[in-house]
């Protein structure tokens, strides 16, 4: 909660700022809600960060991410074996369909404002290219699996495939009008999609 812990560019100051009057203002609104939250602040005056993310929107976490210290962001992307550039990219995408998911909005057919870098999964699996840009895993639905594959365990990842396969069946089960191939090619879905689960993460590691 205190700007000597972010970035120091001059640049960035008010948003440093902004940002730590908007955590503030999620403690007053949420922090009463955590049992945690409130014992930190009446014993100890503050609140450490692993405690206070439980009060945080995940739109504030992104933005946090974005004024830490240079040395605090490339450590956590060590975690996830990506690069901080690449984390600046996803969070806002994740944040979004969050959003999207949370307020039962529309989600199959999105697109993101900004593009994700092209990835060593794109390549694995061969996807296709238009104009010497790949069709698929963008902007899209299936840019969004791209990234849950960078930064979840295997197993994790192992487990959303499956449980999105399901849902993907039922749903094909239930379609009279329309085919499930054009619903995943609007998705941004390939063909061979389901073998991105099979692709080991220290591929990407080693590359």
């Amino acid at each position: 909660m205190k700007s000597k812990n972010f970035t120091s560019k001059p640049e960035k100051s008010r948003q440093v700022n902004d940002l730590i009057k908007k955590m503030k203002r999620q403690i007053r609104i949420n922090g009463g809600q955590h049992t945690a939250t409130q014992h930190y602040v009446s014993n100890y005056g503050y609140i450490p960060l692993w405690i206070l993310v439980k009060v945080l929107s995940f739109g504030i976490v992104s933005e946090m991410f974005t004024i830490l210290k240079k040395e605090d962001q490339q450590a956590i992307c060590e975690i996830y074996h990506v690069t901080v550039e690449e984390l600046t990219t996803y969070l806002p995408i994740l944040a979004n369909y969050r959003n999207l998911c949370a307020h039962e909005d529309i989600v199959y057919d999105n697109r993101t404002q900004r593009d994700i870098e092209d990835t060593v999964y794109h390549q694995l699996l061969k996807l296709e290219k238009e104009d010497g840009e790949y069709k698929y895993g963008k902007n899209d639905l299936f840019a969004l699996i791209i990234i849950m594959k960078q930064v979840l365990k295997y197993e994790d990842f192992l487990n959303m495939t499956l449980e999105l396969e399901k849902i993907i069946s039922n749903l094909e089960y239930n379609l009279s009008i329309i085919s499930i191939d054009k619903i995943l090619n609007i998705m941004g879905f390939p063909k061979n999609w389901k073998e991105l689960s099979t692709i080991e993460r220290s591929v990407d590691i080693n590359e």
